[in-house]
């Protein structure tokens, strides 16, 4: 690992340590659980699209097949375990759910745009990979401890009620934090995303589907296929032998985008 990347990882380390944000208001770790209580907490704001002195916060979140989008704190809520982004594309017109936004806002909302349902895909996290991209909860890294030691690792976030806790790769009965893959120095690299085999109409927590990745029982064939399927995303298809097709013809999906 070069110097440059491992600063980087150190410098983002120190400011958990040291419990820096970059707004007070932004909790250090956090889950769809906590993403769920303070859209609730924010609520008057996000009806009224007031921005100032929010949380800082970016979600990922999917459009289709092969296509993620990405929004602010303010520009999505939650209604039940449904999660909508506004937006003020015309595309979206049709896609606009008026009963959802007066449910959830009641009289208290007085904005322009679309709300249309996505599915929830993770959040940014304060780190980088060896590539400099950030890394979201739901991103499949390869982690290189050393050049003979080599795994394939989902993202999650350990997070408290209390905003604390630490991104990690959620493992059997214990985690391995990003913080920690920091401190030595391990080589983190984004491969692909959790979010394959999509069902539109259910709801999945991100740590859930990062847990099912990192399966302790996998033999290495599952390993391998779940890695490629990683690779395709974000992807509906339900037959794993599709993902395999994908290869085979050279598909090229955006998840990085």
């Amino acid at each position: 690992m070069c110097f440059k990347t491992a600063h980087v990882y150190f410098i983002f380390a120190m400011l958990k340590n040291n419990n820096m944000t970059a707004n007070d208001k932004t909790p250090l770790v956090i889950n769809d659980k906590i993403l769920k209580s303070l859209c609730q907490e924010y609520l008057v704001e996000i009806g009224f699209g007031l921005y100032d002195d929010l949380p800082d916060i970016k979600v990922r979140y999917v459009l289709g097949t092969n296509k993620f989008g990405y929004a602010y704190f303010g520009n999505f809520f939650f209604f039940g375990n449904d999660f909508y982004v506004w937006d003020d594309d015309e595309r979206w017109k049709d896609d606009h759910n008026q009963d959802v936004v007066e449910a959830v806002f009641q009289d208290r909302y007085d904005r322009t745009g679309y709300a249309h349902r996505v599915i929830f895909a993770g959040v940014e996290t304060e780190f980088v990979d060896s590539n400099g991209e950030r890394i979201f909860t739901g991103d499949v890294i390869k982690l290189e401890e050393s050049a003979d030691y080599v795994q394939f690792y989902a993202v999650g976030a350990w997070a408290h009620e209390d905003g604390g806790g630490c991104y990690c790769f959620i493992l059997d009965n214990h985690y391995l934090s990003l913080e920690e893959c920091a401190r030595r120095n391990y080589k983190l690299t984004r491969m692909g995303t959790v979010f394959y085999q999509l069902d539109a109409s259910d709801f999945m927590e991100v740590n859930m589907r990062t847990m099912q990745f990192n399966g302790w029982r996998d033999t290495y064939e599952d390993r391998q296929r779940k890695l490629l399927m990683a690779k395709f995303t974000p992807n509906f298809d339900k037959e794993e032998w599709k993902y395999g097709a994908l290869e085979i013809i050279g598909a090229e999906y955006n998840w990085r985008k």
